[in-house]
């Protein structure tokens, strides 16, 4: 029996039988990706869902201005990919990149299409996943606006303990909106106190 990270989650997660696992599971491959190995960058259309076994992820835009924005990081259990361009087969504006070495069980486009609609489950499962993302983006953005950058150093240090013993800080910083040395400064500060 097939106790793999996936299918501890389509069962735990999206409430699949195990005959249903037995249907779905097939239709994964895994994938290994290096440490700083990108999934896909800026101008590719995306052909895949990602699923993290292991490793640590992170979804970004490049601006000519700020440079690297870090808009999340998914660490294992997590799904990755950018849906706009994998389901309309158009070109992303993002960018995936292995923040670790990382183990991935992926997917192509029929058979999540497959999957999506013929697992009611599954498909209820990830609307609600993206309500998630949904509202956790949301709610950074107002945190963007409205807080400090200190304060959103230590709400990051208070809500992502794990993320912040796994991840170089530049990469945090940019996940931050701030710059390196803005980050370090910060970290001096409180440090201090």
């Amino acid at each position: 029996m097939d106790h793999s990270p996936l299918h501890e989650c389509l069962r735990c997660s999206y409430g699949l039988s195990e005959a249903d696992c037995s249907r779905v599971l097939p239709l994964f491959a895994p994938l290994k990706v290096m440490r700083h190995g990108h999934l896909f960058r800026t101008g590719a259309v995306v052909r895949h869902v990602y699923f993290v076994e292991r490793g640590c992820l992170r979804q970004y835009y490049m601006n000519a201005e700020a440079g690297e924005r870090t808009i999340y990081f998914k660490t294992e259990n997590g799904w990755v990919s950018e849906l706009v361009s994998f389901l309309d087969r158009t070109a992303t504006e993002l960018n995936v990149q292995a923040v670790e070495d990382s183990s991935l069980q992926i997917i192509d486009r029929k058979s999540w299409v497959y999957i999506m609609t013929h697992f009611p489950t599954m498909t209820m499962g990830f609307i609600r996943a993206q309500q998630d993302t949904n509202y956790v983006l949301k709610k950074r953005l107002a945190e963007v606006t409205i807080e400090s950058p200190e304060e959103r150093y230590l709400r990051f240090v208070e809500e992502e303990p794990e993320l912040l013993r796994r991840i170089p800080l530049y990469l945090i910083a940019t996940y931050l909106a701030m710059t390196p040395e803005t980050l370090s400064r910060i970290r001096r500060h409180v440090a201090r106190r």
